[in-house]
């Protein structure tokens, strides 16, 4: 009986610490946006890394006008998202990838060859 408390008491007092494991020193809130554009490859390679889920975001590709060229909507669940998109759809130049979130937004540019 003694020994089932104690296993009650610790389990309970792990628990309560967990939110505060969650936000360690070791959590960057800085997110990092990779664009890869390779002159050999024929796809665009998105990589999002943040501390947090991302949860909705928009990611937008613009032209140096500032013409939307591509936009899409979604859900990320986890902290990290990744998207490989068709190069063929886009003009040759350079473009400037927008990825917008609740807590983040973040562009790069990039050349299309």
């Amino acid at each position: 009986m003694r020994m089932r408390k104690l296993l009650v008491g610790l389990s309970l007092a792990l628990l309560s610490a967990m939110p505060a494991m969650a936000a360690a020193p070791g959590c960057v809130r800085e997110t990092k946006l990779q664009v890869c554009c390779s002159r050999n490859s024929a796809l665009i390679d998105l990589s999002i890394v943040s501390c947090r889920k991302i949860g909705n975001v928009v990611i937008e590709v613009k032209d140096s006008e500032g013409h939307t060229l591509y936009r899409e909507e979604g859900k990320a669940m986890t902290p990290e998202l990744i998207r490989r998109l068709d190069k063929g759809t886009f003009p040759k130049g350079e473009l400037t990838m927008l990825v917008t979130a609740r807590d983040f937004r973040v562009s790069q540019r990039f050349t299309v060859e």
